[in-house]
């Protein structure tokens, strides 16, 4: 199997440095390295993007491929671009940007994960690091789940060419009761933000496509309990990374000859675990059983909170074109009466409508005051 590894700068000279030094210490060397150097966006950044350029065509510890934009393209299209590009050529990559250090066993790691779920085809990614979330295990030094990390990953020719820029993904994923579950356990809470951040421009990012497209695959991506890659780039020097803590994942620093490696599956444990990091809060049975009326700013405040105490039977939304949220149905107000609940909930801002609407179930439906709770 032809593996490349695969590593995108622009203009933070230190950062790629470290990358660099980082990647000569690994137990395994890569077999190609591409570098991808974007192209100057204006002359400010004219002195780093030189230290950059110079740098890597110092590098000399494996065979190397130097590609130069003429333009700058941004990170995600060079990132996609690239991808591309080096596949023609590859059966598998490895994706390393200029602030992800990658600690000595990184490589050994990445290979020995393509190799061994190469033809598992609902394995959609690998990556070297580790997500803050708290999870032992005695048995295996990885774990799968459904959500993927671009900080050190890779990918086969064959899954990557499932890859699209399809702004509709979201709205498919809505429209499929187990797909909307998937989403709302692995980036129930911030996939939205950065695609409406793409279409108007504030973020440019490819990662929430594949992120996407994986959930509504049911694919899986696997990640190490302890982190083979530290993310320098959270320090307000990246393009999308302000100064943050969640790189601060538990690091593995010593060298592993064979890592154990699970079966294709997600342990609850790690289920449960990802919950409060990008996920949705469950929805679980046993409580009592009420409808939601509104999917807006106010449930999404109160949600935590709520379903701890509550069993959602299903949504009210008359304006929503998609057919779940969260896994649950949403319907519309006409359908009240076909389900069974003992309290329907209005999360409306507007206290003016939430009395509309309250008003409107006592005389159109029948429905005591007592069963219906505003929750501001």
């Amino acid at each position: 199997m032809n593996i490349a590894t695969i590593l995108f700068t622009y203009n933070r000279s230190i950062h790629t440095a470290k990358v660099l030094e980082a990647l000569e210490q690994n137990t395994i060397l890569p077999q190609k390295l591409y570098i991808f150097q974007d192209g100057l966006k204006s002359e400010e950044y004219r002195d780093e993007w030189e230290k950059v350029n110079a740098l890597i065509r110092k590098v000399d510890f494996c065979p190397v491929e130097i590609k130069i934009s003429k333009e700058n393209k941004g990170l995600a299209e060079s990132i996609v671009s690239g991808i591309d590009y080096v596949f023609t050529e590859n059966d598998a990559v490895i994706v390393l940007e200029d602030d992800c250090v990658p600690m000595p066993g990184f490589m050994r790691f990445m290979l020995q994960c393509f190799e061994k779920y190469a033809k598992e085809k609902n394995v959609y990614s690998v990556s070297g690091y580790a997500w803050p979330i708290y999870v032992e295990s005695a048995i295996y030094d990885a774990y799968f789940c459904g959500r993927i990390s671009s900080w050190g990953w890779g990918t086969w020719k064959d899954r990557w060419v499932k890859f699209e820029r399809n702004y509709d993904l979201l709205n498919d994923i809505r429209s499929d009761e187990e797909a909307s579950k998937r989403l709302s356990q692995w980036g129930g809470r911030d996939t939205l933000p950065i695609l409406l951040g793409n279409i108007n421009g504030n973020i440019n990012s490819w990662a929430v496509f594949w992120s996407l497209k994986i959930i509504a695959d049911n694919g899986l991506c696997i990640n190490p309990y302890q982190s083979l890659i530290a993310n320098v780039g959270c320090d307000g020097s990246g393009e999308h990374c302000g100064v943050s803590d969640i790189a601060n994942s538990q690091m593995q620093e010593k060298d592993i000859e064979i890592y154990r490696l699970p079966m294709v599956k997600i342990d609850e444990k790690v289920r449960d675990a990802f919950q409060e990091l990008y996920g949705d809060y469950y929805h679980k049975d046993g409580f009592t059983k009420v409808l939601i009326w509104g999917t807006g700013n106010l449930y999404n405040r109160n949600k935590k909170n709520l379903l701890q105490k509550v069993t959602v039977e299903a949504f009210i939304d008359s304006f929503k074109k998609f057919k779940y949220f969260e896994g649950k149905k949403i319907i519309r107000e006409e359908e009240i009466l076909k389900y069974d609940f003992e309290q329907i909930i209005i999360e409306i801002e507007n206290l003016e409508e939430t009395n509309k609407i309250k008003n409107r179930l006592i005389q159109k439906y029948q429905i005591s005051e007592e069963r219906i709770f505003i929750d501001l």
